[in-house]
């Protein structure tokens, strides 16, 4: 089940930008929803009970002044007190559960009760209560069970709300006065209520996260309309540039060739500037038009998935950027066995190992070192390829990681000007180890360097 979650939970990280934010959406309106319909929940339950409870607790104080008076009137008629005792004077009202005196010895001197075998049970509980002669308060009685069935009760355990008052005779305190009614059927009733609010409660968050769902979907249909418009327009305009940028590269290279060219320093510098501005500009246009294609709604459809052997690619990649790195006096190592088998888009993982060299390359000071490893590990009844980019660069801000996939960011922006970035390559990146259904994580410390870290099913 854990699994299922969590699979669930991936799907929906590499799902497109729209149905995440729709999922997003989709949380928010139902959670704003759910937090309401809690708060009814509560206050609704909260007013019942204070309503109820209030209700209850001055029935027992009208009671409990009642009996004492009644008490104290039967008192002051006797001329002799012994004649006080239970037999002499039932006062047992028919909305109550039981009453007793208890003298200031702790003995009892009258009471009554509707069944006389609780009595032990009902003194017991009153006695470990310790009932406030102020306010009054909820007793629980457990009943044995052959007594609860003997007695016709519904529960062994029984909720008494009681009161007390001192009885007095000619100035003096002779006992106090105990009154309890039942309310366990009340806290039954509570009880299923809060059952009944709670199955309430989850049938309509039920509704409120369907009708979420296609609430968020209905917000984003304009929008994703507007963004689709756009992609095209990024992808069409950067397919249109590729040609008139193709013709002005060559047009350059062909200039370079010229013998005056070569011979006049300044024309040769203004051509040798245009020439890498050529190559920033067609590096840009080609990564936007890779990420209109990557945002197509079956981009990875896109995948052309065959078996070889990767190591010759990342053998090659390297010897592709061993002249940048020769630049800096970097050192670069390629840790991978003889021969990695496996089924992917070869052309996909060369472009991948390509950006993530490159840029550790680009952020590694001189004299620093980038290593590249391969390996190839058993998951999930199959086989994951493992890619390890690490450097000895500069190191990314922890505030910064959670950001450098997206399109256009840059930790660094002066410094990635100064190195020619546009803030594309890790999205690019990130897209082409999605549609492979990896992942792709970051370790970093600033001033000691970054590592990352692919992991693609094989």
């Amino acid at each position: 089940m854990i699994n299922k979650w969590n699979d669930w939970l991936q799907k929906i990280k590499n799902s497109d930008l729209f149905h995440r934010t729709q999922w997003r959406l989709t949380a928010l309106y139902s959670g704003i929803l759910m937090v309401f319909l809690t708060l009814f929940i509560a206050i609704a339950a909260f007013l019942f009970y204070l309503v109820a409870t209030n209700d209850q607790e001055r029935r027992i104080i009208s009671l409990v002044n009642q009996e004492q008076k009644a008490i104290e009137q039967f008192l002051l008629k006797q001329s002799d007190f012994d004649f006080f005792d239970e037999e002499s004077v039932v006062l047992l009202n028919e909305d109550q559960f039981f009453f007793y005196v208890v003298g200031t010895d702790g003995q009892l001197i009258a009471g009554d009760e509707v069944n006389k075998y609780m009595r032990p049970f009902l003194l017991k509980a009153l006695q470990e209560s310790r009932v406030n002669e102020h306010v009054p308060t909820y007793v629980t009685v457990d009943i044995p069970e052959q007594l609860a069935a003997f007695t016709r009760l519904h529960s062994h355990e029984l909720r008494l709300l009681t009161a007390a008052r001192p009885v007095v005779l000619h100035g003096n305190v002779i006992g106090i006065l105990y009154v309890g009614v039942d309310v366990t059927s009340f806290f039954n009733i509570f009880r299923w209520l809060l059952v009944v609010l709670i199955g309430l409660a989850i049938l309509f968050i039920g509704v409120a996260v369907v009708l979420s769902y296609f609430m968020s979907k209905r917000a984003l249909i304009p929008i994703q309309e507007a963004y689709d418009r756009q992609r095209q327009f990024v992808a069409d305009a950067s397919h249109e540039l590729r040609t008139p940028l193709s013709v002005i590269f060559s047009s350059v290279e062909a200039l370079a060739m010229e013998e005056e060219v070569t011979k006049n320093e300044f024309a040769h510098k203004l051509l040798t500037r245009l020439r890498e501005e050529l190559k920033r500009m067609t590096k840009l246009i080609n990564d936007l038009l890779t990420l209109a294609r990557a945002d197509a709604k079956h981009a990875s459809l896109q995948l052309v998935k065959e078996t070889f052997d990767f190591r010759p690619y990342a053998e090659r990649t390297l010897q592709l950027l061993s002249e940048l790195a020769a630049k800096k006096q970097i050192q670069m190592h390629l840790h991978a066995p003889e021969s990695i088998i496996i089924t992917a888009d070869a052309d996909k993982l060369t472009q991948l190992l390509y950006i993530l060299l490159d840029n550790a390359i680009k952020y590694t000071p001189d004299h620093g070192e980038v290593s590249l490893s391969l390996r190839l590990e058993p998951w999930k009844q199959q086989k994951r390829l493992t890619i390890s980019v690490k450097d000895t660069g500069i190191g990314i801000p922890p505030e910064a990681i959670r950001r450098i996939f997206d399109r256009f960011y840059r930790v660094d922006k002066a410094r990635s000007r100064q190195q020619g970035g546009h803030g594309l390559g890790l999205s690019i990146a990130k897209w082409i180890v999605d549609a492979h259904g990896g992942t792709i994580d970051v370790q970093s410390e600033v001033g000691k360097g970054s590592e990352f870290i692919v992991k693609i099913p094989c």
